[in-house]
C-alpha cells in the first residue's frame, strides 16, 4: 500500500485533494485549544484551518512530496527535525508534520482526531488495525470529525473505499452522524467514468 500511495503523489495521482479544504470540517468541527491528529493529511490546506481555530496540529504523511508541496502552496517556511520519523515544523504556526509510516508511529498523545482521507483510503482487511492504530495516538475521550463515503462498490471501487456506518460504529461507538449528502458531483473522476450516480457522503462527529 505503501508503494502505491507514494507513486500517486509522485505521478500527480490525487484525485482526493480538495484545494479549497474540506466544507464540511467548517460547519462541524468544534474543537479549540486541543491538538489535533491528521492522519494521511497529504498538502491539505485543512491544516492551516484547523490551526487558525487555535489547535496544535499534528499531520502524518508518507510521501515527502506531499509535505513539502503542503508548505510550499501555504507560503509557510519550516524546519525539519531529524530522526526516525522526520518532523516537518511551521515556523509561523502550530503546524508539525510527521513525514513517515503511520503504523510505525509512537509515542504521540493527542486529544483530537480529524479524518477526511485516511480510513478511506485503507481496504477493509487494514482498518480495523488503522482504527487501534489511531487509538494509540489519542487520549481518552478525544473530540473527533471522520468524514466516509457510502457507495455501491459493486459499480465501482476505491481508493477511497466505502465504509459501513456499523463498521465505524465497531470502531468508535460514541461518533454520531451529523450529516450525510450525495457528493457525487466532487467525487474522483473514475467513480463518475464508472457509471456511479450516488456517492454519500457521511459527517461523524464526538457526541
Amino acid at each position: 500500500m505503501n508503494e502505491d500511495w507514494l507513486q500517486r503523489w509522485a505521478e500527480g495521482r490525487i484525485g482526493w485533494h480538495e484545494g479549497a479544504g474540506n466544507s464540511s470540517l467548517k460547519k462541524h468541527w468544534r474543537a479549540t485549544g486541543c491538538r489535533v491528529l491528521v492522519p494521511m493529511c497529504g498538502k491539505s490546506p485543512d491544516l492551516v484551518w484547523l490551526a487558525e481555530q487555535g489547535n496544535e496540529v499534528v499531520g502524518v504523511e508518507l510521501s515527502r512530496l506531499a509535505v513539502e508541496a503542503f508548505f510550499e502552496e501555504q507560503g509557510l517556511g519550516y524546519e525539519i527535525e531529524d530522526g526516525d520519523v522526520p518532523i516537518y515544523r511551521a515556523l509561523r504556526m502550530p503546524i508539525a508534520i510527521y513525514c513517515g509510516d503511520l503504523f510505525e508511529l509512537g509515542g504521540l498523545r493527542c486529544d483530537a482526531h480529524y479524518d477526511r482521507g485516511a480510513l478511506v483510503a485503507m481496504p477493509a482487511e487494514r482498518r480495523p488495525e488503522y482504527a487501534r492504530q489511531i487509538d494509540t495516538l489519542l487520549e481518552p475521550m478525544p473530540e473527533q470529525l471522520l468524514i466516509t463515503l457510502e457507495y455501491d462498490a459493486a459499480i465501482a471501487n476505491g481508493p477511497p473505499f466505502s465504509v459501513p456506518a456499523d463498521e465505524i460504529l465497531d470502531y468508535w461507538p460514541d461518533l454520531v452522524c451529523v450529516e450525510a449528502y450525495d457528493d457525487i458531483a466532487n467525487g474522483p473522476p473514475k467513480f463518475r467514468e464508472a457509471g456511479l450516480e450516488e456517492m454519500v457522503e457521511l459527517v461523524w462527529r464526538s457526541p
